[in-house]
């Protein structure tokens, strides 16, 4: 309950970079990552944990060898995740800037990123920056893992950022719902 209470205090405060007013469910993480091979990923990375729905689920599939980093912009979040996942690194940054934070870690490619990004909410020109940064540290056979809320995928901004998933990757797959997670939502899982 703690955890919902700061999401929705952090969403109030910046309406701009938290797109919910409640933090993604265990269902809607199960159904991103469900056919994506983690066990497999020697680096992944999630961009904008939040308060670490994704990144548990995450933790549960990956190889104890791989390398996982989060990527959190907001210094809230990023507290809280610091003392709950102490086997990842965390990064306070912004998905802007990946390449960049990547190189000082001395990563030049990922195998798995995992999104937990409020696309909807952010300008067509930051969508198509951070979506370029994913493209660039994205190894050859890597996966491109984020969601979006059905029903607000069918208004023009969600349409024209399934384009550019569609520009941007020889293969967009778009999973079933996940109708028990409030709002219900769905994930893209794209490749090149």
């Amino acid at each position: 309950m703690g955890s919902k209470i700061n999401f929705l205090r952090e969403f109030i405060s910046q309406p701009g970079s938290i797109g919910a007013v409640t933090p993604s469910g265990k269902v809607l993480a199960s159904r991103m990552l469900d056919g994506i091979s983690l066990d497999r990923s020697s680096v992944v990375v999630e961009l904008g944990p939040g308060t670490g729905a994704f990144t548990a689920e995450v933790l549960k599939r990956i190889s104890p060898d791989a390398r996982f980093l989060a990527v959190e912009k907001n210094p809230t979040f990023v507290r809280k995740l610091e003392k709950h996942f102490d086997k990842i690194e965390i990064i306070e940054g912004n998905a802007s800037e990946l390449v960049s934070i990547l190189h000082e870690k001395g990563i030049e490619q990922v195998d798995t990123v995992v999104s937990g990004l409020p696309w909807a909410s952010f300008p067509e020109p930051l969508q198509e920056e951070i979506l370029s940064e994913v493209s660039r540290v994205l190894s050859p056979e890597g996966c491109f893992v984020t969601f979006a809320y059905g029903g607000i995928h069918l208004f023009p901004k969600a349409r024209a950022f399934r384009q550019r998933l569609d520009n941007l990757f020889q293969d967009v797959v778009r999973t079933r719902v996940a109708w028990r997670n409030l709002p219900p939502a769905f994930a893209y899982h794209c490749r090149r």
